[in-house]
């Protein structure tokens, strides 16, 4: 791992007390990089998913995640500098072209979190074709047919891919002009004026598309991981809009700040931490614009206590609540406690980003 990173620009006396050490950060960070390494040699050439009880559960397509598996090998390649590890992302990250015809708004993580900036022609050709599904009259990008969703798909919009699509398309718009701007416009308007419309922590995960307008296709929910994803989809939006739509974005943050009020979970049956490990990245971005200090040091808390209470000493990290299939091959009645590789990913980004190993706008 690198050694010669600048010290956090909150020194040790100013750190809030609930907040990791420098070198709790990085042992965490050291933890995670082993962890990466034995699941990479488990892997070979197919795609972690998740495990149970330690057992990982691979695919050779990636099903939703690949980018996740892409993104974790591109970021320890970005914080160690070594040439191996830089070597397997690549290869990794070449292989995602396999992915680009997928008729699913996941291809946004797919391509912004595994190939991103590192992969250009990649990065920019998923956003090409994600802007051709988006729906008539300057609407936004729907979920799309795959992953067993059929014609339903392609009026559906929900709020999980809302931050990785915004940065994807804002990074692509000086390519692809004003027609990615908008996207990045009509994504936001209809997450913020429909997934949000709830009071508190409450949120509607998904909404339809009828004759140009969304509605509410999903009750409201304080479940962990989609009030996660909307306030990453919040504070991608804030710095996207800032220059061109900035009344849009300060909406957003004015959503943002709501949402994460609390921004930790009480300890109960409820938590979810890869949703905590998305919550961290999101308040790392939220100082951005405008600049909120308080939420960097809250990103700490929150990166702190998932290291202390649920990171293992050999750096595995279960806990994310996830529907896996049960023992006839259909899904289990009720979700599992599982590890998963976007719990990983957004754990070891908040930790890279806590001690500056890489700045927030880098994924």
């Amino acid at each position: 791992m690198r050694t010669d990173a600048p010290p956090p620009t909150d020194p040790a006396p100013d750190r809030p007390h609930d907040a990791l050490s420098r070198t709790e950060a990085t042992e965490a960070v050291e933890r995670l990089l082993r962890a990466t390494a034995r699941l990479r040699r488990l892997a070979a050439d197919r795609y972690p998913l998740y495990a149970v009880d330690g057992n990982w559960t691979f695919s050779r397509r990636g099903s939703w995640t690949p980018g996740f598996w892409a993104g974790l090998l591109r970021l320890t390649a970005r914080i160690t500098g070594d040439r191996t590890d830089r070597r397997h992302a690549a290869e990794v990250g070449a292989r995602l072209a396999e992915r680009l015809d997928d008729d699913t708004v996941t291809r946004s993580m797919t391509f912004w979190y595994g190939a991103g900036a590192d992969r250009p022609d990649l990065a920019r050709e998923a956003a090409r074709r994600l802007l051709a599904t988006a729906l008539p009259n300057g609407g936004p990008i729907p979920v799309g047919t795959a992953w067993g969703r059929a014609a339903s798909g392609r009026r559906e919009v929900e709020v999980d891919c809302w931050g990785p699509l915004v940065r994807l398309l804002a990074w692509s718009a000086p390519e692809l002009g004003s027609v990615a701007q908008q996207a990045v416009v009509a994504q936001t308007r209809s997450c913020l004026d429909e997934c949000l419309t709830a009071t508190g922590p409450r949120i509607v995960e998904r909404l339809i598309v009828i004759d140009g307008t969304p509605a509410p296709a999903s009750p409201p929910t304080s479940e962990a991981r989609p009030a996660a994803w909307a306030l990453l989809g919040l504070a991608e939006s804030a710095d996207a809009l800032a220059g061109s739509a900035p009344g849009l974005a300060a909406d957003c943050v004015r959503a943002a700040v709501r949402l994460s009020r609390p921004p930790l979970h009480d300890g109960s049956s409820a938590e979810d931490t890869s949703a905590d490990a998305i919550t961290a990245v999101a308040l790392h971005k939220l100082p951005r614009v405008p600049r909120l200090p308080a939420h960097t040091a809250t990103a700490r808390a929150v990166t702190a206590r998932l290291v202390r209470e649920r990171l293992c000493p050999d750096g595995a990290f279960p806990g994310t609540h996830y529907r896996v299939s049960g023992p006839t091959g259909g899904p289990a009645p009720e979700p599992a406690r599982v590890e998963s590789v976007w719990a990983l990913f957004f754990l070891l980004l908040a930790l890279a980003i806590d001690v500056e190993l890489i700045t927030p706008d880098e994924f």
